[in-house]
């Protein structure tokens, strides 16, 4: 599974030398975990609500590339690489489409929580839902 999110770049984005903090790349990655998440039809309230499980972010790993500015047009593109015992990976890339820019990539890996705040394996709901795109072509950060 895979979705394009598209970013415009505003100026409280951005520090006084203009480039987007990189601060801001993390909540970039939020969004599209969220939009990606809700384009596998799955919604973390009804989830947790329904089978008392939901995902956490346990690790994250950014490599900043190229500056963005303030009005850039970006678009973070983001895809399941694996699923693996108790952990799904996910990939990011985030491009500048007007001069091919990749801006950064990133990966996070997202372990899961039941009602107790225990880690349980990947359940079935997110392992189903959320297709392993193997297909990308460019590679993300190690």
């Amino acid at each position: 599974m895979k979705i394009t999110l598209p970013i415009f770049v505003v100026a409280f984005e951005t520090d006084f030398g203009g480039v987007v903090s990189n601060t801001r790349y993390v909540e970039y990655l939020e969004r599209g975990r969220y939009a990606l998440l809700g384009a596998a039809g799955l919604k973390i309230t009804d989830i947790w609500n329904e089978h008392g499980v939901q995902p956490i972010v346990r690790r994250v790993t950014v490599d900043y590339l190229v500056p963005a500015q303030h009005e850039d047009e970006l678009e973070l593109i983001a895809w399941v690489g694996e699923h693996s015992g108790a952990t799904t990976l996910l990939h990011f890339e985030c491009v500048r489409p007007r001069d091919a820019a990749t801006i950064m990539r990133a990966e996070q890996t997202l372990a899961y929580l039941n009602t107790r705040w225990k880690p349980v394996r990947v359940p079935t709901i997110f392992r189903d839902a959320l297709a392993v795109d193997n297909h990308r072509d460019t590679e993300a950060p190690r």
